[in-house]
């Protein structure tokens, strides 16, 4: 760790030393060709950030981090990672006991999508933001929403308190996370930034460790109320090393030349049409019929919006969050394809084997905390990994392709845990998943961002990690349909089957505990916990079809070289 720590401050000083040749090289002028590249009067190409920067007036690169500053701001973008992922795994082995509390199963899915929806629609505009107001000023803006989320989540009464604490959450979590690699993007070559990304990868293995234990631990000792609340007893550092640390200048202009600058008609368009989407596949087979009016409507005028979107990108938006010129990339392009598959099925089977343990098992929280831990290890492990050997080697696309199969084909290995699984697959198959998810995840980043200009870095990347974001959400609520729509009608047949056993037949819908209670008679529950996991198969099955679009899609990248310096873009 100290040989880690060692190379990431001289690496800053190099980037440093770095920008500081860029400020005395001498001034070309600039005009654009036909393609749109950016040319010199001596011939010479200049297409990077910032001769692009000085031609349409946008902010000019920013100034680098070096030395001491840059370890500070490592230290405090990797605990700012550490809360985000702590968020993220903790809520999954406290979800059966908040679901048992408030007796909302049926809204598990906006416990989790609610966090989901708010960071995704919010998380187009962080990599603006941070251009247009500084990187710390919104770095704190999000942790003060963070905050105030994880407050009312602790404090929350009822079900759809929680929820609204998770949205507000949701809004800043986004910000922690993206961030961490808007930063990294923003003052680190590619070629070099998978050491960076390394270090977040570490953090993220302690919390996914962390997070699952700690949660069975609230969740059965002390209260799922303190998972939450632990969120600002760790911000309070993390605020005062932003403050100290971050000292990025902040780019110059009165607040109403900035205002003028955030694109909020595209802003609200895109946040909108995420809801109304979420709505209609949360609705679908559970709270109404999907052929009903009010799925059709809200799906279709969800879609519409997301057109309208792409609409104000294209013709009206003067600096969009969502420039369509990144989709031109080849690379890029396909990464982002990739994601909205990826989201689908890399994230939610983690959310669904807790439940899955806690019925067959009646697995305590803690317990299914730690069967979690070989699935978070072999993520954060196989990540670590990946991001050294890229660096090394400069080859990516390798891990991206084996990750994915291997992604894949964990996803179906979950479909065969039956009724009584043996202890060697519940270790074994989480751990297959994870190596092929922590094989993938980083790598595919670095495709997409390696393919755009230096600019387009951040942009790139915050809505890279939206499309992923928003492929969860629309994987979660279609996830939760199937097994709503094909658990009701095998309940229905074993209440038929025991008519004076029907309460509890359906009360799995709200509390899975309810089936291991000492009055309920065995072939009940037999019965029971074998519907559920046939459902439970049904579920695995659409994401293994997830996982299979998204590795016949990576299958038509290209592994382009590595950039070497904060300016231009690989070549295509």
């Amino acid at each position: 760790m100290p040989e880690l720590t060692g190379k990431l401050s001289s690496d800053a000083a190099s980037i440093a030393d770095s920008h500081a040749s860029k400020g005395t090289a001498k001034e070309t002028t600039v005009t654009r060709t036909n393609t749109g590249d950016c040319v010199s009067t001596d011939g010479k190409d200049t297409n990077d950030a910032t001769t692009k920067d000085i031609e349409s007036g946008a902010d000019t690169e920013p100034p680098a981090l070096g030395g001491k500053k840059m370890f500070g701001v490592m230290v405090a973008l990797a605990l700012s990672m550490f809360l985000a992922a702590l968020d993220n795994t903790i809520v999954s082995t406290m979800l059966p006991k908040i679901t048992e509390k408030f007796q909302a199963l049926t809204l598990m899915t906006w416990i989790i999508s609610s966090y989901v929806v708010a960071s995704t629609a919010l998380q187009p505009i962080y990599g603006k933001l941070c251009h247009i107001y500084g990187h710390q000023y919104v770095l704190l803006v999000a942790h003060a929403f963070f905050l105030a989320g994880s407050v009312v989540c602790g404090a929350s009464k009822s079900a759809h308190m929680l929820i609204a604490g998770r949205t507000i959450a949701g809004v800043g979590g986004s910000g922690l996370m993206s961030m961490c690699f808007v930063v990294v993007g923003d003052f680190v070559p590619t070629a070099r930034s998978p050491m960076y990304l390394s270090v977040f990868g570490m953090v993220w293995a302690v919390a996914s460790v962390a997070g699952p234990l700690l949660g069975g631990v609230f969740a059965d000792k002390t209260g799922f109320e303190w998972g939450f609340y632990i969120n600002p007893c760790i911000q309070g550092v993390v605020i005062v090393l932003i403050v100290l640390f971050m000292r990025i200048p902040r780019p110059q202009g009165s607040a109403i030349s900035k205002l003028k600058r955030i694109d909020f008609i595209g802003i609200f368009a895109v946040v909108a049409s995420i809801v109304l989407l979420e709505l209609a596949l949360t609705w679908g087979g559970q709270d109404h019929p999907w052929k009903s009016a009010a799925v059709i409507v809200t799906l279709i005028l969800g879609i519409v919006l997301l057109a309208v979107f792409v609409l104000i990108e294209w013709k009206v938006a003067k600096e969009p969050i969502m420039p369509l010129r990144l989709f031109k990339r080849r690379n890029t392009r396909l990464m982002f394809v990739s994601q909205a598959f990826f989201g689908m099925s890399f994230f939610l089977p983690i959310f669904y084997f807790p439940l899955y343990l806690s019925v067959i098992k009646n697995s305590s929280a803690i317990s299914s905390g730690l069967h979690l831990i070989s699935c978070m290890l072999a993520i954060s492990l196989s990540s670590i990994a990946s991001s050294i050997l890229i660096t090394k080697t400069g080859v990516y696309l390798p891990f991206i392709w084996i990750g994915v199969a291997l992604n894949t084909i964990g996803t179906g290995l979950f479909a065969l845990l039956g009724t009584n699984p043996s202890n060697g697959m519940l270790i074994g198959i989480p751990i297959v998943f994870g190596v092929g998810v922590g094989l993938a995840m980083q790598p595919m980043m670095f495709c997409a961002q390696n393919s755009v200009d230096q600019q387009d870095v951040a942009t790139t990347t915050t809505l890279f990690m939206t499309i992923r974001m928003l492929g969860s959400a629309i994987g979660l609520a279609i996830a939760q349909s199937v097994m709503q729509n094909d658990i009701s009608p095998l309940l229905k047949v074993i209440a038929a089957r025991f008519p004076d056993q029907a309460d509890i037949v359906y009360g799995i819908v709200s509390d899975q505990s309810i089936i291991w209670e000492s009055n309920v008679p065995t072939d009940v529950r037999d019965a029971v916990i074998e519907a559920y996991v046939k459902s439970t198969h049904k579920v695995y099955l659409v994401f293994l079809a997830f996982g299979g679009l998204t590795f016949i899609v990576s299958l038509f990248a290209k592994n382009l070289k590595l950039r070497q310096n904060l300016g231009g873009a690989a070549a295509e």
